[in-house]
């Protein structure tokens, strides 16, 4: 399909998904109205292209390249919501296809490989050419698409609710972990792919995994209140986990087990491991300026909810014998608000008229990207999407503070 200008004014855009790639160094962000490519760092836009059709309901992108894969989506999608498609920015044209037989949840960039989520399958196409289907595993029913890449390893649903499969990216040998024993919320896997992250449906415990070997290295606790879990995420050492929900809240937890990783320094910019498809044409340079973006004067930040996490909440209560697990669980050390929707009632309905036409509840929000060890990405989608860039400080106390660094509506960013 050609790009063409698109009929709907800019006012009438919507971000109906966002995603970063693999180091989170840029994310992609499809319309309903075409593709935008944006710098993590500091929210400038890379590239950007309009279809007169242009609903994309699901969007990756190889690396930082000019190699982007999506699937059409909302009420009037730029292509068979039964499809995976690549479109080469430097080529302007749509070059490969995937077509399923099932409606596609989610989709994943491992190198010259997609993962594409299905309702109960999971496959495996090599891109570098023509499409070729390596492998696929069954899983429980997956209507959120859930899934994580890393490096080494990827992780899906297993055949049981609250299971997690590890794959390895090469090989694809399998190992289960049986997480939870409810239906799962999110997953995330730690960049070098040594640790699992899981949160069940009720929302108020997460669990982390050495994939090593199975074996659990923490249990924290996010709250009382049973929640939905929009996203999880850890940060490029795997030392620290973000998670957010439709509570508004961003927490950011300990995670006890230190692990040795090959990853990025600190402006995360590693090249993405397993090779890239032979047709990219080059990278979108970095720029570590903060051009672009509206400084914050109120730090959102909630002091009263940071501490030191290693002790718990309750101090010595948590040692008395007998107490309830609550007072002895492993709690956040910080947190922040962030975005949720703040916009006018009539764009709510037309954001919900598109989620519907996608059979989801709602657009994306609250996903986290690390873009380096004491900095997180929080980006929501919608009529009015936010970009919310969050840094791990020292308080006026000594303690450890979550405060929102910047932000800014990243429709409205031009390219210069």
């Amino acid at each position: 399909m050609d790009a063409r200008t698109p009929i709907e004014g800019s006012s009438n855009v919507i971000a109906l998904a966002a995603s970063f790639n693999l180091n989170c160094d840029c994310f992609v962000v499809g319309t309903n109205s075409g593709i935008r490519v944006f710098d993590a760092g500091n929210c400038k836009l890379l590239a950007k292209r309009l279809f007169k059709e242009g609903g994309v309901g699901l969007i990756q992108i190889v690396g930082r390249t000019n190699i982007i894969p999506l699937v059409g989506g909302g009420r009037v999608p730029v292509h068979n919501p039964l499809k995976v498609v690549v479109w080469d920015e430097k080529r302007q044209k749509f070059t490969r296809e995937v077509p399923c037989k099932r409606p596609i949840r989610g989709l994943h960039v491992l190198g010259q490989k997609l993962v594409v989520v299905l309702d109960e399958e999971v496959s495996i196409y090599n891109i570098d050419h023509q499409p070729v289907r390596v492998h696929s595993f069954t899983t429980t029913p997956n209507p959120a698409g859930l899934c994580a890449v890393s490096r080494t390893h990827f992780a899906i649903l297993g055949q049981i609710p609250g299971h997690v499969k590890i794959v390895h990216n090469e090989t694809h040998e399998v190992s289960i972990i049986p997480a939870h024993s409810s239906e799962l919320a999110a997953i995330a896997l730690s960049r070098d792919g040594s640790l699992l992250a899981t949160a069940s449906e009720k929302g108020t415990l997460i669990r982390v995994f050495l994939t090593a070997n199975n074996g659990r290295v923490a249990e924290l606790r996010r709250g009382v209140d049973q929640v939905s879990i929009f996203s999880l995420g850890f940060n490029p050492s795997g030392t620290l986990l973000a998670c957010t929900s439709d509570k508004g809240t961003l927490h950011i937890f300990d995670i006890p087990h230190q692990t040795t990783s090959d990853g990025p320094g600190p402006a995360g910019g590693s090249r993405q491991s397993g090779g890239v498809p032979s047709d990219v044409g080059g990278e979108w340079a970095y720029e570590e300026s903060d051009g672009g973006v509206s400084f914050s004067s109120d730090q959102r930040a909630d002091p009263t909810r940071s501490g030191d996490s290693r002790s718990g909440r309750w101090g010595v209560l948590g040692k008395i014998p007998f107490m309830p697990k609550y007072f002895r669980d492993t709690v956040s050390f910080a947190s922040a608000e962030f975005a949720m929707d703040d916009g006018p009632a009539a764009n709510r309905i037309r954001e919900a008229d598109e989620a519907s036409a996608m059979r989801r509840s709602r657009l994306p929000l609250g996903i986290i990207g690390w873009r380096n060890d004491n900095t997180v990405v929080v980006l929501g989608t919608g009529s009015e999407p936010k970009y919310e860039r969050f840094v791990i400080s020292t308080g006026n106390e000594g303690q450890r503070v979550c405060v929102r660094q910047a932000w800014a509506n990243y429709l409205n960013m031009e390219l210069s």
